[in-house]
C-alpha cells in the first residue's frame, strides 16, 4: 500500500513516531550563549551613533531578541544570557544586527554572522565579523557559549526548548494612553514576559484554535471580504502597543514571585498595587497582558486577537486580576492572582487552567495563583469585590493615581 492511500491522520502519527525514532539517535545538548558586546558598529543615520540591538536564532527553531542600547558604537548588554535545551550536535546560531529607529516603520540592518559548530565553539580571537550585503564589515561580536550533553530529564523536553531567563519587555503608549485614560499619567503599558518550557506544561498538539462559532473572531480570521482589512488593522495596533521602542521601553529579568510583585504589578512611583483587571495570551513563547476596560478604547488594545498578533491558534487565554489573598480590608498582607479562561476569540479548555497554573508557579516560585472557569459565580464575586474597591477610592480621592492600593512587599 502506498503512503498516498494511508489516512491523513495516520500518516501524521507514523512521520511523527519515525522521527522520534530516528531523534532518539541523535545526541543531545544543552547550551548557555551569553551575548557580551559589539565594537566598531557604524553610523547608520546623520546625527549620532547606531541604537543596536540583535535577533539570534537557532535552525530558525527559536529565537532571541536583544534590549536596544542608545547611540553607541560599541554596545554592552548586560544578562543577555540565553538557555536553550535539547539542541542537536549540528545546530546553527545565526546573529542579526540592527540599528532602532523609533521614527520609521522598519529598523536599519546592519549585518549578521553565523556560528556553524556552535555546540564546539571557540570564539575568535578579534570577535565574529558582522558582514553586510556585498561581504563590507560593520563591526566585531563578543559572545561565550557553553554546551553540555543533556541530562536524562533535559533530553525528554522538546527540541529547541527556551529554560531561561524569563526576561520581561514592557512598552509605554503615551497616545494609547491618553485615549484609554486608564490612569492620570495618561501611559499605557503592555507586558510580554518570555517564559520558560511552556511546551511541557501545554502540548504543542493541544493548541487553542480561534472560536469558529464566534462572530467577532469569524471576522478576523473567517474568509469574508473584511478579514484582511482586519487583520492589516490589529496587526499594526499589536506592533505599535507591544513594540520595543528606545524611548518608551523597559525590558528586565524576573525570577520568582517577589520580581513579579515588585516589578511588574507594582505603580512604578508608590510601588503599590492598583486594582485593575488584565487580558493574556500565551503562545509558544511568551505570556502577553495588558490592563482592559470596558471603554472603547481600553477593550480594543487589550483584545486576544491583538495580543496574539493575529495568530489563529494560543497556548492559552483569557483575564486575570490582581486581589488581596485574605480580603481588600487586608491589601498589606499576602496577595495572588486570578486567572480564568475567559477569551470568546479562543474558548481555551477549561481542564488546561491547572496546567496553566503549573506553568507560572513552575516560572515563578512563591507565586499565589487561583484559576476559576469564565463562567464560575466565584469568579463573578471576585470581580465585582475588586471594582468596588477600585470605586470605594476613586470616590474618597481625587485623582486615579491614589486608586494605589498597599503592596506586601513595599515595607
Amino acid at each position: 500500500m502506498s503512503l498516498h492511500s494511508v489516512p491523513s491522520g495516520l500518516e501524521s502519527t507514523l512521520l511523527e513516531k519515525t522521527f522520534s525514532l530516528l531523534d532518539e539517535f541523535q545526541e543531545h545538548y544543552d547550551i548557555v550563549i551569553q551575548f557580551l558586546c559589539a565594537e566598531d558598529i557604524p553610523k547608520m543615520d546623520v546625527v549620532g551613533h547606531a541604537d543596536p540591538y540583535f535577533i539570534a536564532n537557532i535552525d530558525d527553531q527559536i529565537t532571541f531578541t536583544s534590549s536596544i542600547i542608545p547611540n553607541t558604537a560599541t554596545p554592552k548588554w548586560e544578562d543577555e544570557k540565553w538557555i536553550v535545551r535539547n539542541i542537536p550536535i549540528n545546530a546553527k546560531l545565526t546573529v542579526k544586527v540592527y540599528d532602532k529607529d523609533d521614527d520609521t516603520v522598519s529598523d536599519d540592518y546592519i549585518g549578521q554572522f553565523e556560528v556553524l559548530n556552535l555546540i564546539n565553539y571557540h570564539a575568535p580571537p578579534k570577535g565574529h565579523e558582522i558582514l553586510a550585503k556585498f561581504e563590507h564589515l560593520h563591526g566585531y561580536f563578543h559572545l561565550s557559549v557553553h554546551s553540555m550533553p543533556s541530562s536524562d530529564e533535559t533530553k525528554l523536553l522538546p527540541r529547541y526548548t527556551f529554560d531561561g531567563p524569563c526576561r520581561y519587555f514592557r512598552h509605554d503608549s503615551l497616545a494609547v494612553g491618553r485615549l484609554t485614560m486608564l490612569n492620570a499619567d495618561c501611559v499605557y503599558s503592555t507586558w510580554k514576559i518570555r517564559m520558560r518550557r511552556i511546551s511541557v506544561f501545554f502540548n504543542p498538539h493541544d493548541r487553542q484554535h480561534w472560536n469558529r462559532k464566534y462572530r467577532a473572531a469569524q471576522a478576523i480570521f473567517g474568509s469574508c471580504p473584511l478579514t484582511l482589512a482586519s487583520q492589516s488593522t490589529i496587526k499594526i495596533a499589536h506592533k505599535i502597543l507591544f513594540g520595543q521602542t528606545i524611548k518608551h521601553s523597559e525590558t528586565g529579568i524576573v525570577t520568582d514571585a517577589d520580581d513579579l510583585w515588585t516589578t511588574i504589578f507594582a505603580d512604578r512611583t508608590t510601588k503599590k498595587i492598583r486594582p485593575c483587571i488584565y487580558s493574556y495570551v500565551i503562545d509558544d513563547n511568551t505570556w502577553r497582558f495588558s490592563e482592559t476596560d470596558d471603554k472603547f478604547f481600553a477593550d480594543f488594545a487589550s483584545k486576544h486577537a491583538l495580543l496574539a498578533n493575529c495568530s489563529e491558534y494560543v497556548r492559552y487565554a483569557g483575564e486575570f486580576h490582581p486581589r488581596p489573598k485574605y480580603g481588600w480590608d487586608r491589601c498589606d498582607d499576602e496577595w495572588e492572582l486570578v486567572f480564568d479562561n475567559g477569551s470568546g476569540t479562543y474558548t481555551p479548555d477549561v481542564n488546561l487552567l491547572n496546567n496553566l497554573k503549573d506553568l507560572l508557579i513552575f516560572n515563578f516560585p512563591g507565586l499565589n495563583i487561583v484559576t476559576y472557569d469564565h463562567d464560575d459565580p466565584m469568579l463573578k464575586e471576585s470581580m465585582e469585590e475588586l471594582k468596588t474597591s477600585a470605586k470605594k477610592h476613586r470616590n474618597s480621592i481625587t485623582t486615579t493615581e491614589n486608586l494605589i492600593v498597599t503592596h506586601p512587599f513595599s515595607a
